[in-house]
């Protein structure tokens, strides 16, 4: 009966040890070993490129990866000093013209009052005394609060930036060290049944990464496109940038073109102009349905995922690992679906 009993369950007590595994590897174990992981992952990328590399001249490979990842973090380091500078002098901006962008918010309200009292019967200096009292105090809790809070936390930066630091320079030196001794590793782990399994299905998971990356790639490119040039189309000032920051937050989940798009429709509103606020918003359905569009067919038909799984597993790589389940959480859902793939085989 036991052994009956054992027969019949087996897949589902194997699917359910899988996903527990996966879940304790992702939440207490990946931060431990995530240099060495990514080392090696770079390394099976660039495997191919490094050996064409080395036959033609005739370099060692680890010098090759040496020189290959250094000119990789100093571009990543080039575009997040661009992002830091870029977020900084926002920040110094709206500091500057605080006093201005409150002045016309007013007038936006202002002329919105009248319009109340003249439709509804509604006092507008009433309502207008009420929103402006609110107005004023935020306004003071930025200035007093919320700047020099920005300002007190400068440790807190420093100590962000050199953890940042530290963990590039780990994956730096890890990946010249196993560079070195990559195939002789390969052939040792290679006698065990396990790595073979290991191997293959994270061949699999690779090509579905790699397909999903080069598909956010190609919707990123052409919404960042259709953003910027609508919006420099438009007149808006920093359009071109404000483009491609709105193209760029699009592949993030829950977040998209609207968190850059709508506050620059109600600036327009509120300085008056109806008509470039309206072609705003248009502009971001624009965004949304090239989305729509181009989602099915780069990501859900290649990969065999409908975009709806992506996103329940988006949405509980939130919920159980943080912020950072925007990635661990679908990257959880692949592992776990070919592990069971291979269960059943």
């Amino acid at each position: 009966m036991d052994q009956f009993w054992w027969e019949k369950n087996k897949k589902y007590i194997a699917g359910v040890v899988t996903v527990v595994s996966v879940f304790l590897f992702m939440k207490y174990v990946l931060t431990l070993v995530l240099p060495f992981f990514l080392s090696v992952c770079l390394i099976s990328v660039m495997q191919p490129f490094l050996q064409k590399l080395e036959e033609k001249l005739h370099i060692r490979k680890n010098i090759l990866a040496a020189i290959t990842a250094l000119l990789a973090l100093c571009l990543l380091a080039i575009l997040l000093w661009y992002a830091a500078t870029m977020i900084c002098g926002q920040i110094s901006m709206l500091a500057r013209n605080i006093d201005r962008y409150e002045d016309s918010f007013c007038r936006f309200i202002h002329s919105c009052c009248r319009g109340m009292e003249r439709s509804m019967g509604i006092s507008a200096d009433a309502m207008e005394q009420m929103i402006f009292t609110h107005v004023d105090k935020f306004t003071e809790d930025i200035k007093l609060k919320a700047f020099p809070r920005l300002m007190n936390y400068s440790v807190e930066y420093v100590k962000t930036i050199c953890s940042i630091t530290a963990f590039l320079v780990i994956t730096f030196i890890a990946t010249i060290l196993i560079v070195k001794d990559f195939h002789p590793i390969r052939r040792e782990l290679s006698r065990f049944k396990w790595y073979l399994a290991a191997e293959e299905i994270s061949a699999k998971i690779g090509a579905m990464v790699w397909q999903y990356l080069k598909a956010q790639a190609i919707i990123l490119c052409v919404i960042s496109v259709i953003s910027a040039a609508g919006l420099w189309a438009l007149g808006i000032n920093h359009g071109v940038t404000t483009g491609i920051m709105a193209g760029i937050l699009d592949a993030l989940p829950f977040i998209g073109t609207g968190i850059v798009l709508f506050p620059v429709g109600l600036w327009q509103l509120i300085q008056g102009k109806t008509g470039k606020a309206l072609l705003v918003l248009l502009l971001y359905a624009v965004c949304a349905l090239a989305r729509e569009f181009l989602e099915p067919k780069l990501i859900g038909k290649k990969m065999g995922i409908y975009p709806v799984v992506i996103l329940l597993a988006i949405y509980s790589g939130i919920k159980l690992y943080g912020l950072s389940g925007v990635v661990l959480g679908p990257f959880s859902f692949l592992i776990i679906r070919e592990v069971y793939r291979k269960i059943e085989e």
